[in-house]
């Protein structure tokens, strides 16, 4: 087996817990909308929270990608 399968079977046994990370990246992200409402372009918090988000869309992403493959997987074998 090659290093890229024996990583691949690691991270898809995980996948259980995928569902967990990305309903607490859906809550985080629900949570920085909430905050969109209180701050401003202009205000010193704004670029942490345009950070903040772009973290939160690409975790959403990898884990949603992530957990798609590795379902897809599953399915296949």
């Amino acid at each position: 087996m090659s290093k890229t399968s024996t990583l691949l079977d690691l991270v898809c046994a995980q996948r259980r817990q995928m569902r967990l990370i990305i309903a607490l990246v859906i809550a985080m992200g629900l949570f920085l909308l909430l905050s969109l409402l209180f701050v401003e372009p202009g205000d010193r918090s704004y670029p942490i929270l345009v950070i903040d988000i772009v973290l939160v869309v690409a975790a959403l992403l990898f884990f949603s990608a992530t957990h798609w493959y590795c379902t897809k997987r599953a399915m296949d074998d």
